[in-house]
């Protein structure tokens, strides 16, 4: 795995796994509430750092790029409102294009990592990284308000007083996205799920996000997996364990 260190500044062995809480909350349980996990530490906006709760020892990787493990959308529509909705990098305003589009970030790199700690807890955190497709030569983006929003900012300009686009996204943006999950068993204890939900200020917040694996232990080495957002399966690959400390995140 590739490092992924620059991403903070942004911002168990076969346990018995109990069933998912009801608590709808993205907020890991490692770390405080909108903070970032990474090897041990939890990161606060600023850069200020404090000691997990405890460690995430065990994780494993997909990606669509490496060629080392593979990932791969199976309902873009879903997906273009997870990149939008739950991670807010896309589709921001009334018109968008170039790589302020959804449509480049289903077709670029994308990463989901989910971790485990040694001790017997039904808990996992999940990492999720977007990147727009990149074009060889020339790459842009360009956002364009809607009609209403080209008055309001005419008024403004004429006034001083600014009227926001009606048609614009407020929701938080979220890259890298991480989520504290609940896992439990499934399929006859064959496989299992981890079940986490959309961040806290997002167009997600609440929808049911989840890993499951149909069949596979996290002793194993790979396993197959799908990423199911809001109970419809969105994207599918193999994941792979980890051979780099934390994941390389």
């Amino acid at each position: 795995m590739k490092n992924l260190m620059w991403l903070t500044g942004i911002l168990l062995s076969s346990v018995l796994f109990t069933g998912c809480g009801s608590n709808k909350s993205d907020d890991h349980q490692a770390c405080p509430a909108g903070t970032y996990y990474s090897g041990g530490l939890c990161y606060a906006a600023g850069g200020v750092t404090t000691s997990a709760n405890y460690y995430y020892n065990s994780g494993f990787y997909a990606d669509n790029y490496s060629g080392t493990t593979s990932l791969s959308i199976t309902n873009a529509a879903k997906m273009k409102d997870f990149f939008k909705l739950g991670m807010g990098v896309c589709d921001r305003a009334a018109n968008n294009y170039g790589q302020s589009s959804c449509d480049y970030y289903t077709s670029g790199s994308l990463d989901i990592i989910i971790q485990f700690p040694n001790a017997g807890t039904n808990t996992a955190i999940a990492t999720i990284i977007a990147r727009p497709k990149q074009n060889s030569y020339f790459n842009y983006q360009a956002q364009i308000p809607s009609g209403w929003g080209l008055v309001g900012a005419a008024v403004g300009l004429a006034t001083g007083v600014w009227f926001p686009d009606p048609k614009y996204y407020t929701g938080v943006e979220k890259n890298p996205l991480q989520l504290n999950m609940e896992v439990s068993v499934i399929n006859n204890s064959a496989g299992f799920e981890g079940r986490g939900y959309g961040p806290t200020g997002s167009g997600m917040q609440g929808t049911t996000l989840a890993i499951q694996v149909p069949q596979g232990k996290i002793e194993d080495a790979s396993f197959n997996f799908n990423f199911l957002i809001g109970g419809t399966a969105s994207a599918r690959g193999t994941m792979k364990r980890c051979q780099t400390m934390n994941c390389g995140l």
